[in-house]
């Protein structure tokens, strides 16, 4: 887990980063750091950026700007180091 407080800015990246596949990540103000309301310790953000398939998503249908996302601690597939990444620091 991550050193991260309540109002600073993380990347959770949806898929591992790799040559030749677009990123895909939300990024987002922390509400909550160790939130379980989805039953698993998450942080809790609103989503400020939606960078999906190598596109700036904001105005469009699917676009997860302004909602609220959970974002796991920790997953048991498809971990990798810096999956989550706190911008603040």
């Amino acid at each position: 887990m991550i050193k991260v407080k309540v109002g600073q800015t993380i990347r959770a990246y949806d898929f591992k980063p790799m040559a030749g596949r677009d990123d895909c990540y939300v990024e987002g103000v922390v509400e909550q750091v160790n939130c379980t309301e989805q039953y698993f310790n998450a942080y809790k953000i609103t989503v400020t950026k939606d960078y999906f398939g190598g596109v700036v998503r904001e105005n469009e249908k699917g676009s997860r700007v302004g909602k609220i996302v959970f974002v796991p601690h920790r997953v048991d597939f498809m971990e990798f180091a810096g999956r989550v990444i706190n911008l603040s620091e």
